[in-house]
């Protein structure tokens, strides 16, 4: 065998590889979505002895957080358990990055779904998509600020995800969350020509998430790299994986497809804990284990309470 059926072999073989771990992600994606979809689909229908999309959203312990930090009385659908959850989250990416967006996020899971099963996918040019990536931190701060102006979850009839969680309500929504519904209409129809096109440019938790993991221990690291171009054609966050700019730490949301891709012989791109190098797989499975596994530790000794008891 010569060097070139080598190489084909080897890229092949990567090929695989990254199909099946990939595969793996999306499957254990696609089951948080449902999951999440039936939780909100039981507060719609049973009441508040159900979370509501409030209460299980990290960022609503950031627009929580001022009256917290005042001792006051929580903001109207937030509970205590959404503090913990969210300063959980917080050191959940210290520790791993925005592996919540990539790997655990369901609003994620459903934009990224939407991608997937389109043919229409394009990339925008560069000065551009640089420009739309601040637009999220614009947001967040906006966000941010006005709740802890108005003391309210004041976002939450224009909030897309809000409006995904309140599908089950039929044509109340309308009535509700109906600018939330056409938000979410343009986000899902945007997402078939931009791959993860909310999570790039739009989510105020990603912002959140991206801001805190420029301190975290995870990285993508690039060694002796080909420049073949397949780890940023695969990148759903269309980054240069493992290029030590602010910009590819922010945005990498640590779904290893980059990794798992690559073709070359030897190892370029690694998924590194400070020092310590992680195999794709195990990343997603550890991240998502970690994380639900902490949210039920939380839960049983009282620390996560994001319902109204029955």
């Amino acid at each position: 065998m010569n060097s070139q059926q080598k190489r084909e072999l080897v890229s092949e073989r990567e090929k695989v590889n990254s199909m099946k771990v990939q595969h793996i992600r999306l499957f254990i994606h696609g089951i948080i979505l449902i999951c999440i979809m039936v939780l909100h689909y039981l507060h719609i229908t049973a009441g508040n002895i159900y979370p509501s999309v409030h209460a299980v959203c990290p960022l609503g312990g950031l627009e929580n957080l001022q009256i917290w930090l005042a001792g006051h009385a929580n903001l109207q659908k937030i509970f205590s358990g959404t503090m913990t959850l969210f300063f959980f989250s917080l050191g959940f990416t210290l520790l791993f990055g925005r592996a919540i967006c990539g790997n655990i996020c369901p609003f994620g899971a459903l934009v990224e779904f939407a991608g997937l099963v389109s043919p229409l996918q394009k990339t925008l040019p560069k000065k551009l998509d640089r420009g739309l990536r601040y637009l999220k931190y614009i947001i967040l701060i906006l966000v941010v600020g006005m709740a802890w102006y108005t003391t309210s979850l004041w976002i939450s009839p224009y909030d897309p995800y809000v409006a995904f969680a309140h599908i089950w309500q039929g044509t109340r929504i309308l009535h509700e969350n109906g600018v939330g519904l056409l938000i979410l209409i343009a986000v899902l129809v945007l997402s078939l020509i931009v791959r993860r096109f909310f999570c790039r440019y739009l989510c105020p938790a990603g912002a959140m998430f991206a801001l805190v993991s420029l301190a975290g221990l995870t990285r993508i690291t690039r060694t002796g790299c080909m420049a073949c171009g397949r780890c940023i054609q695969n990148c759903p966050m269309g980054i240069e994986p493992g290029k030590n700019t602010l910009l590819n730490k922010a945005e990498c949301i640590g779904c290893t497809t980059c990794v798992a891709g690559c073709p070359s012989e030897h190892p370029v791109l690694s998924m590194k804990i400070a020092s310590t190098e992680i195999k794709p797989l195990f990343f997603i499975l550890a991240t998502v284990s970690i994380f639900f596994g902490g949210i039920a530790l939380l839960s049983t000794i009282g620390l996560i309470q994001v319902a109204i008891p029955p």
